[in-house]
């Protein structure tokens, strides 16, 4: 049973897909998952989505896999700990690199040093 004060699953669906101005065509070629399973569930049609389906909207969608399992009525808010915000430096590296303008090489080139800047700083605080 979902808590009444959370959202519906297919509410996170739909607001996500609006809050990337995607169509459900588009949510498709992102997730993988149907168009027609899309629709059924943004319209409340499914009470048991497939978990696999879950999984590839809440990564296409940046939904919190938790939050996913409280709307669906797996889990209630007092099991699971609460969804802090991210901080705005990391919501802004995250948003950079789910940019689909920017390229996968250049996002590659990224992580590559900010790996690297973590490792040298390992370092120096391993050497004093």
């Amino acid at each position: 049973m979902r808590d009444a004060d959370v959202p519906s699953f297919s509410s996170l669906v739909q607001d996500g897909r609006k809050t990337k101005g995607w169509s459900q065509d588009e949510l498709e070629a992102h997730s993988g998952v149907s168009r027609a399973t899309i629709s059924r569930i943004e319209r409340g049609l499914t009470d048991t989505p497939d978990a696999d389906h879950v999984r590839a909207l809440c990564r296409s969608l940046n939904i919190d896999p938790r939050q996913a399992a409280v709307s669906l009525g797996y889990l209630t808010l007092d099991e699971i700990q609460p969804l802090a915000p991210l901080p705005p430096k990391i919501k802004e590296v995250l948003d950079i690199l789910e940019d689909p303008r920017v390229s996968d090489t250049d996002k590659q080139q990224w992580i590559d040093y900010l790996v690297y800047l973590r490792a040298r700083s390992k370092s120096a605080t391993d050497a004093s």
